[in-house]
């Protein structure tokens, strides 16, 4: 579907019982990695809504994606988060810091955030990540668009997917905003823990190597929210093999809050 300048993939429940979901994809993604998500929370009786952030799947297109910002990319989420009339908030890696923004502002019913990036005060960088994305500075800090290196992503993001499923994945990633990324790693997203008043669960996965598991942990403690660890999964628990686990367990904290 079609909201203003955003496209906005979405799956209906035969009959809705749950309050809305808007899911929120990360970085170097778009909407298209919650697709396995959609019809599931839909068969759970949640209309269920996934957006393509700015410069992807349609959104914008014309858009200097290099230039975009975080709090672009959070005005997309929330003009959509709007229209549904505060749903409740999923948010993958980048989309996680998105959808504590939501929640800060006052618009998510209740916040899941699963391998979240940190806000400001809580570093993400490893040495491990550091040392990859040393080669990224140039465009990082010229707010030019990061075309990711497959043989990065396969280390620091697919450890976990098997081989023969990487190429299908690296294929569907994209280049993204410099910008965006200075922000989430260098100046920091700053997130008022005192507005985020809704309720709020936390997943990490015990082999990410770009949002280890201590940052998680300590993203968790700021909003006194409960952690969840899903065992031998990497970052990207959302399209491993096992992902209908993780968003089981989504499904059901949403389900006991209404």
């Amino acid at each position: 579907m079609r909201l203003a300048d955003l496209t906005v993939l979405h799956a209906q429940p035969a009959h809705a019982t749950r309050p809305p979901v808007l899911f929120v994809h990360g970085y170097f993604a778009d909407a298209s990695v919650w697709a396995e998500w959609l019809p599931f929370f839909a068969a759970r009786g949640f209309p269920a809504y996934a957006v393509h952030l700015r410069g992807r799947g349609g959104s914008m297109p014309n858009v200097d994606l290099g230039r975009v910002s975080i709090e672009d990319f959070v005005r997309d989420a929330a003009a959509v988060a709007t229209h549904l009339g505060t749903p409740a908030v999923v948010g993958h890696s980048m989309g996680g810091l998105i959808a504590q923004r939501l929640a800060e502002d006052g618009l998510a019913a209740a916040a899941v955030l699963v391998t979240p990036a940190p806000p400001r005060g809580i570093m993400v960088l490893t040495a491990r990540v550091a040392i990859k994305q040393l080669k990224y500075l140039p465009w990082i800090l010229t707010s030019r668009v990061v075309a990711p290196r497959r043989e990065d992503l396969r280390e620091i993001v697919l450890n976990r997917v098997p081989a023969e499923l990487q190429n299908g994945m690296l294929d569907k990633l994209i280049p993204d905003s410099g910008r965006a990324a200075r922000d989430m790693s260098i100046t920091g997203v700053p997130v008022s823990a005192r507005r985020v008043r809704c309720p709020t669960l936390v997943i990490a996965a015990d082999e990410d190597r770009f949002i280890p598991k201590p940052v998680v942990e300590r993203i968790a403690k700021r909003y006194a929210a409960p952690l969840q660890t899903m065992v031998g999964h990497g970052h990207m628990v959302i399209n491993e093999p096992g992902w209908e686990t993780t968003a089981d367990t989504v499904a059901r904290w949403l389900s006991e809050r209404g």
